[in-house]
């Protein structure tokens, strides 16, 4: 019975001599002895049966004698460094050539294609004859396996640590998100501010529906965060993932939620469609000859000892969004007198929703004899939700006269038309500047 398996298998493949692509038969008296010379020797191959998407890391896998789960995890790990895993994969799917007769396959695992060899390849078909030819091709590769070695136990060891990372920050990552997310957090860290508010309030500055938004951005978040758990259990633990339906439901739910805030992104995103704009002019009648003008942060002005980085802030308070900082322009006018204007612009899914969000801005500028206040910031209710609001204060200087700016400006968001070029350091303190035919020349800090 053997016998006529064995018949049916060499019918089916060849005789042996034709598993070696370099047989001569003039030469078969020097095939046993080549192929002991060659018996342990590996020639590296892709494995296109074992592997995933073209068989170079079971290829490598089966060339060093190791587990090709190592090979796969090294080249995520070239991916995530900077991107380079990819090209050297296509690379190597190019260069390494596939084992497609059973010669190559042979060599794959060290192993010469003779007769000993061909024997054991074709009693282990013949025992699975009966489960099918694939499963007698993988227990013909099981026993040309050899033990671990002293690479693969270091290479285990590594994936183990590697495993041990990445289960860890997993763990920590899902607590971390579920606290985040799901219990009553009073601040928020956002824009180097911190804000007295949840994460459904920073959402809602921005989504109309925040509940549902808030949630999908968990979704996404979380998803990964799982995966690496389960990742770094596989490597650390030596194991299979046990629930493949699992997997496949953390992928619908991760597939979902990103679709799901793409859409209300792209939503979020026609509110920016149409702007509106209007800018009021306001002269200052009285005839002054130095104009001060004062800047105040949160009802606090700001003076020479102040030292704000003045980057962009938000703050929430009383169902008011506050956003800062207003832009100051400074620049001479042939004018007699001081003038500013006052620009404001929002945008909207239409004109006229544009228009009702640029009408809901509080922002008030105060002017008593030669003083001129600004806020540095600018207010509306918090359900306009943000679209794009700004506002621009330009001031208008006449050739000859003089503005003070009071406190320490050196990083505030200001643009001063200066006849030469000037630095930061001459707004470190209350500075004098005088309008000029060619622009703003500046005249030193204010004197006591």
């Amino acid at each position: 019975m053997i016998e006529n398996d064995v018949k049916e298998v060499m019918t089916i493949m060849g005789s042996p001599h034709q598993f070696d692509e370099d047989y001569d038969p003039e030469q078969d008296s020097e095939f046993y002895y080549e192929s002991a010379q060659t018996q342990n020797k590996r020639q590296l191959f892709r494995d296109t049966e074992e592997g995933i998407l073209a068989g170079v890391s079971a290829g490598l896998g089966h060339y060093f004698n190791i587990d090709p789960v190592i090979i796969r995890v090294l080249w995520i790990v070239l991916v995530l460094v900077g991107g380079s895993g990819v090209l050297v994969y296509i690379i190597a799917w190019i260069a390494i050539p596939e084992a497609k007769t059973t010669a190559q396959k042979l060599r794959m695992y060290g192993q010469s294609a003779n007769l000993d060899n061909f024997k054991t390849f074709a009693e282990s078909v013949t025992k699975e004859a009966k489960t099918g030819f694939k499963r007698a091709s993988d227990s013909v590769k099981n026993s040309f396996k050899k033990k671990d070695n002293t690479f693969t136990k270091i290479v285990k060891a590594v994936a183990r640590v590697f495993g041990f990372i990445l289960f860890f920050a997993g763990i920590m990552g899902v607590a971390a998100l579920v606290l985040f997310f799901l219990t009553d957090i009073s601040f928020f860290f956002f824009q180097k501010e911190f804000l007295n508010t949840d994460l459904n309030g920073i959402v809602s500055l921005f989504f109309v529906n925040s509940m549902l938004a808030t949630w999908l951005v968990f979704a996404v978040t979380i998803v990964p965060v799982i995966f690496m758990v389960i990742a770094g259990g596989m490597l650390l633990f030596n194991q299979k993932p046990r629930s493949r339906g699992l997997i496949f439901t953390l992928l619908i739910i991760w597939f979902v939620a990103i679709v799901g805030l793409s859409f209300m992104g792209a939503r979020t995103g026609f509110d920016f469609k149409e702007t509106y704009k209007i800018e009021e002019k306001s002269i200052i009648e009285d005839s002054i000859q130095r104009l001060e003008i004062n800047l105040f942060k949160d009802e606090v002005l700001i003076n020479n000892t102040t030292d704000y980085d003045f980057d962009k802030s938000i703050t929430l308070k009383d169902n008011w969004i506050s956003l800062g900082y207003v832009r100051l322009h400074i620049r001479p006018t042939k004018d007699t007198l001081f003038y500013y204007t006052l620009e404001k612009r929002s945008n909207g899914p239409n004109l006229k929703r544009a228009k009702s969000n640029l009408e809901a801005i509080r922002y008030e500028i105060d002017q008593k004899d030669n003083h001129l206040n600004l806020p540095t910031q600018f207010s509306f209710p918090d359900d306009q939700k943000i679209r794009g609001q700004a506002v621009k204060v330009k001031l208008y200087v006449p050739e000859g006269k003089q503005v003070l700016l009071n406190g320490n400006l050196s990083d505030y968001p200001m643009k001063i038309k200066t006849k030469s070029r000037f630095s930061d350091d001459m707004l470190e303190q209350s500075s004098v500047w005088e309008a000029t035919e060619k622009g703003m020349e500046y005249k030193g800090f204010k004197t006591q």
